[in-house]
């Protein structure tokens, strides 16, 4: 029985092998992402390198999705594409098993399997600020039925806190690690089409380090001494002024 004779390529119209490739485009385009890739690998051989992964793997024991297992790779958090303040940057970093890892790899290049599937990506807002800013309340306002909704004192209450600002010092850590499972959550396929992550993150690092790539952030800079009237009105807890104060000192020497 004939078979089919080979297409042609589209770009330069030489005769398509019989898996469809062009022999002479296909290696122009591989010699081109492996030319762009080598361009960040830089990093990897740098002497700074293997002395901060080293500190990251010994500093966290699990991987930092919340998947129970070890980590073996370190990550970082916002694609570095060769910067080095974004390569070295300690609070750029997380340690992850490797299955997590090429799951946030995938979520951050748009593909999963072989790059012929598109996963789901949401719409993912950083709404950040000090004490009292108003942060809750502006998520509230925006987000629609079906949004997901990371909220650190939801989540506080969820875990067992019996008020809704003064949490139990122990119960912080168990805090932050559902934060940041359920954030990481957002590298693997889904279904959500938005995501809400509250959070103070005064600092530029901070956000950048609990917000996806390509995340929108909302700094809700509400002046200080508004922020200390409504703690004042609410009765919120004690400490909670000073957490105000702090977060601004922390914001302006960072805007510096």
């Amino acid at each position: 029985m004939p078979s089919r004779p080979p297409s042609r390529c589209t770009s330069c119209g030489t005769r398509r092998d019989p898996r469809g490739r062009c022999p002479a485009c296909r290696p122009a385009s591989t010699t081109k992402a492996a030319e762009t890739k080598a361009t960040w690998r830089w990093v990897y051989d740098d002497p700074r390198w293997a002395p901060l992964r080293d500190q990251v793997l010994s500093e966290e024991a699990l991987c930092r999705t919340g998947c129970g297992h070890p980590p073996t790779v370190v990550d970082h958090i916002r694609p570095h594409r060769g910067d080095q303040l974004l390569a070295f940057d300690r609070a750029n970093l997380q340690a992850m098993c490797k299955s997590c890892h090429d799951s946030k790899t995938s979520y951050e290049t748009g593909f999963a399997g072989l790059g012929t599937k598109r996963l789901t990506q949401a719409v993912v807002t950083l709404v950040c600020g000090p004490p009292c800013s108003g942060k809750t309340t502006y998520v509230r306002d925006r987000a629609q039925g079906g949004d997901l909704v990371v909220d650190w004192d939801a989540l506080a209450q969820a875990l067992g806190s019996p008020h809704p600002w003064d949490h139990p010092a122990p119960l912080t850590p168990f805090i932050a690690e559902a934060r940041d499972a359920v954030t990481a959550r957002l590298a693997r396929s889904h279904g959500v089409e938005r995501a809400w992550i509250i959070a103070t993150a005064p600092r530029d690092a901070d956000r950048q380090r609990l917000a996806p790539a390509g995340a929108h952030v909302v700094v809700l800079a509400t002046p200080e001494d508004e922020c200390v009237r409504r703690a004042r009105r609410d009765n919120r807890p004690a400490g909670t002024i000073d957490a105000i104060e702090s977060w601004w000192r922390t914001h302006r020497a960072d805007q510096h």
